[in-house]
């Protein structure tokens, strides 16, 4: 998962450094996590220049799919929280001190 958002962080932001900033690590990490995805994938994900990353034909793909997979985990991770422990919905109360 940490290599999953360091790479959708780095190929939004089109940079590894402003990418750490958000995520709260550093370049190095970022940079080594964007090594293994590309490694696991045998596909170079981005071009690297002196001002920045742009996505490689192959990061395009890659980020789709990374953001159709986040976008189902976030969707997951609410329905989860929305169901109690015996699998009924939760019901939520709140009252206010206006009479």
């Amino acid at each position: 998962m940490s290599a999953l958002a360091a790479f959708e962080a780095a190929a939004r932001y089109g940079n590894f450094s402003r990418a750490a900033r958000e995520l709260g690590t550093s370049q190095s990490a970022i940079s080594r996590h964007i090594a293994i995805l590309e490694k696991q994938l045998s596909a170079r994900l981005f071009d690297r220049s002196r001002t920045g990353v742009s996505l490689t034909a192959a990061g395009h793909c890659f980020h789709k799919a990374v953001l159709v997979g986040l976008g189902a985990l976030r969707a997951g991770a609410a329905e989860v929280a929305q169901v109690s422990d015996d699998g009924q919905p939760q019901a939520a109360l709140s009252c206010t001190a206006d009479v």
